[in-house]
């Protein structure tokens, strides 16, 4: 591979990482303002009464931190598989 070679793949790598990490932010933005429902311990979306044996529901917001990135993890690898 020729350095001018390496140097536009560096260059694609670092415009796509950056691009990730835009749409992160404006995922985590709309959950944030979504009145969708997530189970607390898993992370799913409320589909019933119950999920994990509970009836412990919030939306995104509320989730604790771990749970928030579990759910934008999932949103990310999507994404990753629709953009590559």
């Amino acid at each position: 591979m020729s350095q001018e070679a390496f140097y536009y793949q560096v260059q694609m790598e670092e415009e796509y990482m950056s691009k990730l990490k835009e749409f992160a932010q404006e995922m985590r933005e709309e959950f944030m303002a979504s009145d969708v429902q997530y189970c607390v311990y898993c992370g799913n979306e409320r589909e019933s009464d119950y999920c994990c044996g509970e009836y412990h529901f919030c939306t995104y917001e509320y989730l604790t931190p771990d749970v928030q990135d579990l759910i934008l993890d999932a949103e990310i690898k999507q994404y990753e598989k629709a953009t590559k």
